[in-house]
């Protein structure tokens, strides 16, 4: 049995499933960044059965480099606007993964395990952060009731005077 059609499929499995959980118990920050995730998931499979072809590894896998670029974008949105700390973090890791793609052309000797490691470790990882952030907003949203999910562009004007207190 092939490795790489069980770490898809469980990919893909874990990915339906905080999509679920998303959808039952997140606010709207958490549903663009599942989003995002499930169609890195399903692009990355539909990517691969498209070439027939597994990873590359000795060269920039130029599919995974957009894949990559894009899903960083999306998370470095969310994390600018989102009233929430772990899309920080969504976006650090998978800049990881970019920065991967960059350091394995730039650099001949580049180990293909390094490369390897640096593309995939990070999407595990983020895959945790976003368990644990959907975790987080449901237990704060049970304890405390709703609260804002996206942060005001810009502050009030100094001498502005506030009709209610700062949420916080």
């Amino acid at each position: 049995m092939d490795w790489s059609f069980i770490f898809t499929a469980g990919n893909l499995v874990y990915v339906g499933v905080l999509s679920a959980a998303a959808l039952r118990w997140g606010a709207a920050p958490e549903r663009v960044c599942v989003a995002t995730l499930f169609l890195m998931t399903f692009g990355d499979a539909a990517y691969h059965a498209a070439l027939a072809q597994g990873p590359v590894y000795g060269t920039v896998d130029i599919g995974h480099l957009l894949i990559d670029i894009g899903v960083a974008v999306a998370f470095i949105g969310v994390a600018l606007w989102a009233n929430r700390v772990y899309p920080l973090w969504l976006a650090a890791f998978q800049l990881v993964s970019v920065i991967s793609h960059f350091a394995r052309e730039v650099t001949g000797s580049f180990p293909k395990l390094a490369y390897g490691l640096m593309t995939y470790v990070p999407y595990y990882v983020v895959l945790l952060i976003m368990a644990g952030g959907l975790w987080r907003h449901a237990i704060r949203t049970k304890r405390y009731g709703p609260y804002r999910s996206w942060r005001p562009f810009s502050n009030p004007s100094p001498g502005v005077m506030r009709t209610s207190p700062p949420s916080g």
